[in-house]
C-alpha cells in the first residue's frame, strides 16, 4: 500500500503483478479491496497474461472517503472530476496510458476520466456505471428513474444529518441488492457502512448533480466495454443502454445471473469479460464472426 497526493488529500493505492497497468475503481460504500477476487482471475490460471507476455500490473485505489484515503477536503463541493484526478496521475506514474475500469460510482469517475483525459488511457471498462445525470434529457421514464435515485441520495444524506446511519444505510443496501440484503449483512459491514456515510452522500450529490450531457461521450472513441448483469435494476440497465447507443467503439457484455454489485458476486466472468477486453480477444472474436458471417 502506498499514498499518491491528489489536490491535497492522500490517497491510499494498491498494486499486485507485472505488466500492461489497469486501473480498478470501486464502488460507493467500498474500497479497492473490492477487487480480490477478480484479481485472483486475472493473474491465476488461463488469464494469467496476455497477447503481449506482460502480464497485468493491477492498481487499485481507494476513492476519498474509503479504505485508507483521506476524505475529501471539504473547501468547496466535489465534482466526480475530484476523483477522476486520480487517474490521471496514476497513469502519469504508469508512464503509460492505462487500461481504466469502473464500476457503479467508480464507473461514473471512470467515464469523467475518459471523457476529460483519453490520451491517458488504452481502454474503458463501464461496469454498470452510476452516472445518472445521463438520464436527463431522455424520456418521461428516464426522468422517472432519476427522480427514484435521487430520493436514494436524499434519504442518506437525511441520515447523515440527523444521525440515523443505519436506517439510511439499509435503504441503500436494501435498493440495490433487494429486500433483507442489509439484515443478512454482517455486523461488522454495518459499521463500515455506517462509517462512510458521509463519502457515500458526496458520491450521489456528485453522480445526481453533474452537467455532463449525453452527447458528450459521443466525441470519446476509446474501446469501451459496457458490462452489466442480467438481473441488475432498472436505472443502472438504462444508463447501459444510453450509452451504448452513443458512445461510438462500445461492446455490450452481460453477466448471466449477476445483480449491480456483479464484481463481487461473480468475480471470475467479470474477470474473463475485462480480460478479453484489455487484451483485445474480444474483437478478435468479432472479427472472426464477421468474417465467418460473410
Amino acid at each position: 500500500m502506498r499514498s499518491i497526493q491528489i489536490g491535497g488529500t492522500a490517497v491510499a493505492v494498491r498494486e499486485i503483478g507485472e505488466g500492461i497497468p489497469v486501473v480498478l475503481l470501486h464502488c460507493t460504500g467500498s474500497s479497492g479491496n473490492q477487487w480480490r477476487g477478480m484479481a485472483d482471475a486475472l493473474l491465476s490460471g488461463p488469464l494469467a497474461g496476455n497477447r503481449d507476455g506482460r502480464g497485468y500490473r493491477l492498481i487499485m485505489p481507494d476513492l476519498r472517503g474509503y479504505g485508507e484515503s483521506e476524505p475529501w477536503s471539504g473547501r468547496g463541493p466535489m465534482r466526480l472530476m475530484d476523483d477522476a484526478a486520480i487517474v490521471r496521475v496514476i497513469a502519469e506514474e504508469a508512464g503509460e496510458p492505462v487500461h481504466l475500469v469502473g464500476h457503479s460510482y467508480g464507473g461514473a469517475v471512470a467515464l469523467t476520466a475518459a471523457l476529460h483525459a483519453p490520451e491517458t488511457l488504452s481502454s474503458l471498462t463501464l461496469i454498470e456505471p452510476a452516472a445518472f445525470f445521463l438520464l436527463r434529457g431522455g424520456s418521461a421514464s428516464d426522468h422517472a428513474l432519476f427522480v427514484e435515485i435521487a430520493s436514494v441520495g436524499e434519504r442518506i444524506a437525511k441520515g447523515l444529518v440527523n444521525g440515523e446511519y443505519r436506517a439510511a444505510m439499509e435503504h441503500f443496501v436494501d435498493y440495490w441488492s433487494g429486500a433483507g440484503a442489509w439484515r443478512s449483512m454482517a455486523p461488522q459491514a454495518h459499521d463500515m457502512l455506517c462509517r462512510r456515510i458521509a463519502a457515500i452522500a458526496l458520491n450521489f450529490a456528485t453522480t445526481t448533480g453533474e452537467k455532463t450531457p449525453l452527447e458528450a461521450a459521443g466525441r470519446l472513441k476509446l474501446p469501451t466495454l459496457l458490462l452489466h448483469g442480467t438481473r441488475t435494476k432498472p436505472i443502472a440497465r438504462r444508463i447501459v443502454e444510453r450509452l451504448m447507443w452513443t458512445l461510438p467503439n462500445a461492446t455490450l457484455r452481460s453477466v448471466e445471473g449477476a445483480g449491480h454489485m456483479l464484481p463481487l458476486t461473480h468475480p471470475s466472468p467479470v474477470a474473463y469479460a475485462v480480460g478479453d477486453h484489455v487484451t483485445g480477444r474480444e474483437n478478435a472474436v468479432v472479427q472472426f464472426l464477421e468474417r465467418c458471417a460473410a
